[in-house]
Formats: C-alpha cells, sequence, structure tokens
C-alpha cells in the first residue's frame, strides 16, 4: 500500500471506504484500533470486553460506510461510539444484575467523594421522591428497615405490628421501588456509571 493513500485524511478515507476501497477501512482501523481499545480499556479495566467493544464500533463503521459522512477527523465520531458501546455494556450489566436491594443502600450512604456528590445527591431525590409515595406506615417501615438496618423482629416489635404485616410492607414497597424506577432505568444507570467510572 502506498505512502500516499495511508496519509490521506479521514474525509477522503472514508470516501474511498464508500466506493469500496477495501485498503482505505484498513487504514482507519490501523490509525483509530489501538486509541481506541486503550479508551476502552482505561474504563472497563477488562481486555477482552475492551476488545470487544472496540471490534464492535469498527465493525459499525465497515457496515454502515454509505451512511458515515464527517466532514472532519472520524476519531471523535469513533470515540462516541466506544463511549456509547461502553455505556450500553454497563447498562446491561447494572439492570441485569443490580437489585433494587443493591441499589437503595448506595444511595442512602454519604458519596464516598467530594466530586460525587452532586452525582449523588441526583440519585438521592430520586429514591426520596418515590418513596415519598408509598404510604407513611410503609414509609416508615422501610426507612427503618433499610436506612436503620432494623429486623423485622424489630421494627414489628417497636410498631406494635406482626412480623408478617412488616414482611408484607416490605415486599409491597420493593414492589413498588421495582415498577416505578423502571421508568428512570436509563438516568440511574448514568449516575451510576458516573460514579463508578469518573
Amino acid at each position: 500500500m502506498s505512502r500516499a493513500i495511508q496519509n490521506l485524511p479521514d474525509k477522503v478515507l472514508l470516501a474511498k471506504h464508500r466506493n469500496g476501497e477495501r485498503g482505505a477501512f484498513d487504514i482507519l482501523f490501523k490509525r483509530y484500533y489501538q486509541s481506541l481499545f486503550n479508551y476502552a480499556y482505561k474504563i472497563l479495566g477488562n481486555f477482552e470486553i475492551a476488545e470487544e467493544l472496540t471490534m464492535d464500533v469498527l465493525l459499525r463503521l465497515w457496515q454502515k460506510q454509505n451512511e458515515i459522512i464527517l466532514e472532519g477527523d472520524i476519531q471523535p465520531y469513533l470515540k462516541r461510539s466506544v463511549k456509547n458501546a461502553i455505556f450500553n455494556h454497563h447498562r446491561k450489566k447494572i439492570l441485569d444484575t443490580i437489585t433494587i436491594d443493591e441499589f437503595i443502600p448506595q444511595i442512602i450512604q454519604a458519596p464516598g467523594a467530594a466530586d460525587d456528590t452532586l452525582k449523588h445527591d441526583d440519585l438521592q431525590k430520586l429514591y426520596l421522591k418515590k418513596l415519598s409515595e408509598l404510604s407513611p406506615q410503609r414509609q416508615k417501615v422501610f426507612r427503618m428497615s433499610r436506612e436503620e438496618n432494623m429486623t423485622y423482629a424489630q421494627i414489628a416489635k417497636k410498631l406494635d405490628l406482626s412480623v408478617n404485616t412488616v414482611e408484607n410492607y416490605m415486599v409491597a414497597s420493593l414492589n413498588f421501588f421495582r415498577k416505578h424506577l423502571k421508568e428512570y432505568a436509563d438516568h440511574i444507570v448514568i449516575l451510576i456509571i458516573a460514579l463508578l467510572f469518573p
């Protein structure tokens, strides 16, 4: 492959790629693979997943050759694509694995660093908004269980309720959170990712 084609700007290489010149894509691949992989690996800390997401992004560039028209360098587009791929990876992982019981304690606890305060406050406001929609008795039981770490037996004794009633309140409250936080799933994931991967 001639040095002349290797030095062509991204815009020209994309045009050649659209016209079916495979060599143009190969140059773009070699030009950007390593920096995109390094970016993904720095955030993910996992070689295989970083490699897979980077390859997926570059494969989409190959597949969507007729849809991508850029005026300048393609690097910002590719970096944004990798960032979106990382977000989608974490979104699926978080929504598949984090239960409401794991999520709520993270909101209740104070943020770990000063920089996290605003992000943490957003999560806390969302939690408090939904908590306020529970009945007063369910709110009280839920707070005692999750914020004060009291057992169902301790709550029952303190509120003069049966343990079965406390358990029913908690099941209903957790179901309420699961149902009503779904509409905020993307917002929650963005905030959790921002806290975990600043």
